[in-house]
């Protein structure tokens, strides 16, 4: 028996019908689909990522909100967003893939080198913490599908409680590296052509608590709440056109969650193709560059869709949208 769109959370696989791999995006679904996109699906040829039974080719090769969805065969239209969205049909899942699970047959039995080496960075941030729970491991290794020689560790936590204490273990610990120059370079490159930020800003937004280096192999950090729910419950809003504003983000816990969210604590509007009607009170961003600012807080500029809720009477800032990618630069 599947489980139901409340209990699948952000960074979940699935297996369907057609023995391709979905990964689950956000915690919020609805009871006939997840919010989610086809990453794997079997190859006539061989490729890095094999079962055992299939070779598997990559569907969608940059996670980036826009690739994500040009490559999503199925969309539904989502009034919360008011677009869109890639979609997975639970009536075409087969099984669900629980990240801690995982994480929790890693640390009993890894079978190669990168399961070793994951199972070794849990047990150090289990030890580091002193969580119990909460830790998982996402990515081509969830069903079991990775490259010992070419795959990266995807660690997810769920919970914000855990999420502070690995946040502060990771910032902390030796065990844990930054990027050296060279990779920071490249990364901040590479994500300077996909968001259009300048390669110094995108440096800015850096941190080893998200990304890095343990025992050599690269990492990545997701933080994710407990709570899922429906999402079509949700207040609908309407995209009015584009907007630029400067202000104060509050930061706080949402931020950590996919989509992003950050509550605005004052705002000048510097540019806007229309006059909000109501007050702008958040940001909501589906660009995990921008996490760490949301997340911190402070002065920033942001530049994204001006979407507006008559049943709220609020409006928000939208940034990673099919529509136009927006932008959020920290400003001191």
């Amino acid at each position: 028996m599947l489980a139901p769109c409340s209990s699948v959370l952000d960074h979940y696989y699935v297996r369907t019908t057609g023995n391709c791999y979905g990964v689950i995006v956000g915690n919020d679904h609805t009871p006939y689909y997840y919010i989610g996109y086809l990453k794997y699906c079997p190859s006539s040829g061989e490729t890095y990522w094999w079962d055992g039974v299939f070779f598997y080719e990559r569907l969608v090769k940059i996670y980036e909100p826009f690739q994500v969805y040009k490559h999503a065969v199925l969309k539904e239209y989502i009034p919360f967003y008011d677009a869109y969205v890639p979609i997975i049909p639970i009536s075409a899942v087969n099984k669900v893939y629980d990240p801690r699970v995982r994480a929790e047959e890693l640390i009993v039995k890894p079978v190669d080198a990168l399961e070793a080496k994951a199972s070794s960075l849990i047990q150090a941030l289990q030890d580091c913490t002193g969580l119990s729970s909460g830790i998982g491991v996402t990515g081509s290794i969830l069903p079991r599908i990775h490259n010992p020689a070419v795959s990266d560790i995807d660690i997810v936590v769920y919970g914000w409680r855990e999420s502070l204490k690995v946040m502060e273990c990771v910032r902390e610990s030796d065990m844990f590296q930054s990027f050296p120059e060279p990779m920071l370079i490249e990364w901040s490159s590479k994500l300077s052509e996909t968001t259009g930020l300048p390669v110094e800003d995108v440096r800015k937004l850096y941190r080893k608590y998200r990304r890095g280096l343990f025992n050599g192999a690269l990492y990545s950090i997701m933080y994710v709440s407990h709570q899922g729910g429906n999402v079509l419950s949700k207040p609908p809003f309407r995209t009015l056109g584009g907007t630029i504003l400067s202000g104060v983000v509050k930061g706080g816990l949402e931020a950590l969650s996919y989509p992003s969210r950050a509550r605005l604590e004052s705002y000048r509007v510097l540019e806007s193709s229309i006059e909000p009607p109501y007050d702008v009170v958040e940001i909501q961003s589906f660009e995990t560059l921008y996490t760490p600012i949301l997340f911190e807080g402070g002065n920033i500029l942001v530049g994204g869709l001006l979407q507006c809720s008559s049943r709220l009477g609020s409006c928000r800032v939208l940034i990673g949208g099919v529509e136009g990618k927006g932008f959020v630069k920290p400003t001191s």
